[in-house]
């Protein structure tokens, strides 16, 4: 099918490659020049502006959005519903609050545009081992989309979970179980190398990769971490992104136990203290986002 995809950062880039190596026919926008050029290298097509990108695509226009969540996005759909007719279908890829994306639902269904949230999660191994894709929309209407869901997925990862509004919520909590899973292996490996530094983290997490209860990508990850990686070297700083802090906001109001997922925050929010980021913990903890997300490392 034909699409617009705008934005082409990180995620983006892997999301409008893959679809064009799928067969489908993508037009992207970006705001800076350089990744418009090198998604053209690739093969793909490219719109100088959003109104251009608008233009290229044929009747019930399908465009998916990947912006930064906040004001970035914001502004972005609301130039869309200036520039969309009834019928014509957004999607919101992004890490969006979720109440955002309930209340851009209906400013978008006032003018009959269709309007679907996607929790998209895969980091950089997206494009080559596809992603897990968790929506929210109109039921009726998601037969339209499903194919673009369905080559981005990998296999069978990928769904619509509820209306507008879910596919955004159910990744923000996806993110908070993540900070949990992470701080958890880290404060692991943290307490075998305060007992007895000669043990071999490396070989431990071999052991662990395969037959245990534990074994999980972020234990491969840590594997990598520990056979090419100068800890000394690495600062554990860990950002702290917004969807942790929404799901322990979120949790709270609806009066659920997020116990777990609100200390592992606290802990990244505290990584800003530079005695806590000498700590293994820490340094795993950033060096985990780094090795699934791309999210840069503080080095000395």
């Amino acid at each position: 099918m034909e699409i617009g995809i705008i934005g082409l950062g990180k995620m983006g880039m892997q999301i409008a490659r893959r679809l064009h190596v799928k067969g489908h026919r993508v037009v992207a926008w970006n705001r800076s020049p350089e990744p418009r050029a090198a998604f053209e290298r690739f093969g793909g097509k490219t719109a100088s502006t959003v109104e251009d990108l608008v233009a290229a695509l044929p009747r019930r226009k399908v465009i998916w959005v990947m912006l930064p969540s906040g004001e970035t996005t914001e502004e972005m759909l609301k130039r869309l519903r200036g520039l969309l007719s009834a019928g014509d279908i957004v999607i919101d890829g992004g890490n969006s609050f979720f109440e955002d994306t309930v209340r851009r639902g209906k400013k978008f269904q006032a003018r009959k545009i269709h309007f679907f949230d996607s929790g998209t999660s895969g980091g950089v191994w997206g494009e080559k081992n596809g992603f897990a894709l968790m929506v929210g929309g109109d039921k009726k209407i998601w037969p339209q989309v499903r194919p673009v869901f369905c080559d981005l997925a990998a296999g069978k990862s990928f769904g619509l979970v509820g209306p507008s509004g879910s596919g955004h919520f159910v990744k923000m909590v996806h993110n908070g179980i993540e900070y949990g899973m992470m701080e958890a292996i880290a404060e692991g490996y943290g307490l075998i190398d305060r007992w007895d530094k000669n043990i071999d983290l490396a070989q431990v997490t071999k052991i662990w990769q395969n037959g245990s209860v534990i074994r999980s990508w972020l234990i491969d990850l840590c594997r990598d971490i520990f056979e090419k990686e100068d800890l000394s070297s690495v600062v554990g700083f860990v950002k702290a992104t917004g969807e942790g802090g929404w799901t322990v906001k979120t949790g709270r109001k609806l009066g659920a136990d997020v116990r777990v997922i609100a200390e592992s925050l606290r802990v990244r929010v505290e990584s800003v203290d530079r005695k806590n980021q000498k700590l293994l913990r820490n340094k795993l903890l950033a060096l985990m986002r780094n090795r699934f997300g791309g999210h840069a490392v503080t080095r000395k």
